[in-house]
């Protein structure tokens, strides 16, 4: 009898996902289906979503566990009485943790969290730590033939001091990595999930003694108060136009990456190991990620798509397979694990017009399969356009998704294409690692390369020949000598990727897209 697992997370970025036996076999963000980005509370929509596309019943479920975060909200016990055995759990980290795991290259790794903030001492059983406003801040654990243990020397908590102890106009504000970059993200942008619009800003900024150094770390970190004082003392919000913005993103950005080579360095020197693996929303910071795999300071850097908290639900229920089923197997996952909606059939006659639109500048979006889970689209819901026009930026960033034109896009390459615009290894294949690009290859694809020369990368690879964007990319090589393509997610501003098919066409209606190729058809925008 096959064995059901769901993972269920109720706080920010609340999610579900369903694991089939030793398959992640489906997963959702509950944002994809209330069309509220970064949603929270109980995700039952998302549980429907699984059961349906699974085509189950709630008997033939073995476990649910629900990860909450201690002061969730929209909580409905009832609901869950539908199932014969649940499990409430609290950890967070822990949870980040196990989900990271799916994506280690080796089987002894080292996971290292970092994010905003994670749960409480006492979520975690540590009754010794009972300051109520204590909170997560870093954790380390031991990847080891499949069992995890976590490495409490260098568990990090910090106090989370809320908007009404201190007096910061952008709110609250915690000694953690993800927290600075946090208050950065609230005081430019007024968001606190902006950080990859800091770190893109970042590129625009120049090394400026005015702004005072962020970190230090004494046994813990620490955000220094004068930078604090800085920050507070900026007009809020701080126009992303002033250079004091850009010069503030710049220097965060620089000390984050100085940091975590600090600390990846004396871990690896520790307990000897140069493999890890990164979660927690810290984690999503691409050129981060690209520097440290070019460091030589490590030899692998596994990154799970879904890196913030909408991984959690696939971490509770890893969790389930591994402690409570005892099971050691390796588990089979991909990154689209969004159900299906219609039929695929391509006409090459069809597709061919498509890739000629493209290399015409022409803007497309692709609707193709299950939909991708974290925040990168990887094909399945994307824009796509020409990286070689150089008014391709300016016509996406304005005209398409209305966002500052300073955003940077993502591109999407071919494996046997990827070391001729750089030299530069990896991290992910996922758009989760940037690249630095070759000199002579800049002016190849001005929409696409950064300030910085980077470029986030998706690599596609020779055994994905049967994936719509491997053969885009193959016939745009042989026809006409394009490399790299412009992949961007598929929404508008303000709401999340598209997961249905009306939810494109809507978007595309929004965007003033001219059609939508979906599911091997060419859907004009009325």
């Amino acid at each position: 009898m096959d064995r059901y697992i769901l993972g269920v997370h109720s706080g920010h970025d609340s999610s579900a996902c369903l694991y089939k036996n030793n398959q992640l076999l489906y997963a959702i963000a509950r944002e994809r289906l209330t069309r509220k980005k970064h949603d929270s509370g109980e995700p039952i929509e998302c549980i429907e979503y699984l059961l349906k596309a699974a085509g189950i019943t709630y008997n033939q479920i073995s476990l649910v566990v629900r990860v909450n975060w201690y002061d969730s909200t929209e909580i409905n016990d009832d609901y869950y009485k539908k199932f014969s055995k649940v499990i409430v759990r609290y950890e967070h980290h822990l949870f980040h943790a196990y989900a990271a795991s799916l994506a280690a290259k080796f089987d002894k790794t080292l996971i290292y969290i970092m994010d905003g903030r994670g749960c409480r001492p006492v979520d975690n059983g540590c009754s010794s730590l009972s300051e109520e406003d204590l909170f997560e801040a870093e954790s380390l654990y031991l990847l080891d033939n499949g069992e995890i243990t976590e490495l409490q020397a260098e568990k990090k908590y910090a106090v989370h001091e809320s908007a009404s102890k201190h007096k910061y106009k952008w709110g609250s504000h915690m000694d953690s990595i993800g927290y600075a970059y946090a208050d950065v993200s609230r005081l430019i942008f007024k968001d606190y999930n902006a950080a990859g619009k800091v770190m893109a800003l970042a590129a625009y900024g120049v090394g400026n003694a005015d702004v005072p150094e962020c970190l230090y770390f004494d046994k813990k970190l620490h955000v220094r108060k004068e930078w604090l004082d800085y920050l507070n003392a900026q007009d809020y919000p701080l126009s992303y136009e002033l250079q004091t913005a850009k010069n503030i993103a710049c220097a965060l950005q620089f000390e984050l990456e100085s940091y975590i080579q600090t600390r990846i360095k004396y871990f690896s020197e520790k307990y000897n190991v140069l493999d890890f693996c990164f979660s927690g929303g810290v984690a999503l910071n691409c050129l981060n990620n690209g520097k440290l795999i070019n460091s030589g300071l490590i030899n692998s850097l596994g990154l799970f798509p879904a890196s913030g908290d909408d991984g959690i639900s696939i971490g509770a229920g890893l969790w389930a397979i591994r402690k409570i089923f005892k099971d050691k197997s390796k588990i089979e996952w991909d990154y689209a694990l969004g159900k299906s909606y219609g039929e695929i059939c391509h006409d090459e006659s069809v597709l061919f017009q498509v890739i000629k639109d493209i290399h015409d500048d022409k803007i497309i979006g692709l609707f193709e399969g299950g939909s991708e889970y974290g925040p990168r689209a990887l094909c399945n819901r994307s824009i796509i356009a020409s990286a070689k026009s150089k008014n391709m930026k300016d016509r996406l960033n304005l005209q398409i998704k209305h966002r500052e034109n300073f955003r940077p896009f993502g591109g999407v390459i071919l494996e046997r294409n990827l070391k001729k615009i750089t030299d530069d290894r990896i991290a992910s294949p996922l758009m989760l690692s940037a690249i630095n690009i070759k000199p002579e290859m800049i002016d190849y694809m001005p929409a696409l390369v950064h300030k910085d020369n980077t470029v986030r990368i998706q690599v596609i690879y020779e055994n994905q020949n049967k994936k719509l964007i491997w053969k885009i990319l193959d016939y745009l090589e042989k026809k006409y000598g394009e490399l790299v393509l412009i992949n961007t997610s598929f929404n508008g501003k303000g709401e999340p990727i598209v997961e249905s098919q009306s939810d494109a066409l809507l978007s595309a209606k929004r965007m003033k897209l001219e059609y939508v190729y979906m599911n091997g058809e060419k859907v004009d925008i009325i």
